[in-house]
């Protein structure tokens, strides 16, 4: 189970849903771009390629960035709770503001049910984090 964030092109007026459907293709330039600044904002990453797919992967945190057949989506596990959700959160929006910039593409968060534009505070990201860790057993600070 992890926290998603898709990315689409969307006309004025269309949903979400509709964009995240419109074929894409792969856009290689924007890829290289984006695993250079998940360098400069994660550090290290693990990157898997078998196009048309493109992978990549941090270790400390699990956030992932994929490039599938034209598609773009970032997600991270929910393996943290409280402060450090926070701090994971904040990394997590960071990346998903560059695949925005290097990929021309709006990002929405569908847990909070936003484009990442429109998202003023991050508590409500936090706060899924904390129930899904509850409904595992992982305690929160608040606990």
């Amino acid at each position: 189970m992890s926290y998603d964030l898709y990315f689409a092109r969307r006309a004025p007026g269309q949903s979400w849903e509709e964009a995240l459907e419109e074929p894409r293709s792969p856009d290689l330039a924007a890829w290289e771009r984006i695993v250079g600044r998940a360098r400069e904002i994660l550090g290290e990453v693990r990157i898997i390629e078998y196009p048309p797919n493109w992978e990549m992967d941090h270790e400390g945190t699990g956030i992932s960035v994929n490039h599938w057949e034209g598609g773009w989506e970032m997600s991270a596990p929910y393996w943290t709770h409280g402060e450090d959700a926070r701090r994971t959160v904040d990394v997590l929006y960071e990346m998903a503001r560059a695949v925005e910039r290097e990929s021309g593409l709006e990002c929405y968060d569908p847990q909070v049910g936003l484009p990442l534009a429109e998202i003023a505070d991050t508590a409500r990201a936090v706060e899924a984090f904390d129930a899904v860790a509850g409904r595992f057993g992982r305690r929160t600070e608040a606990t």
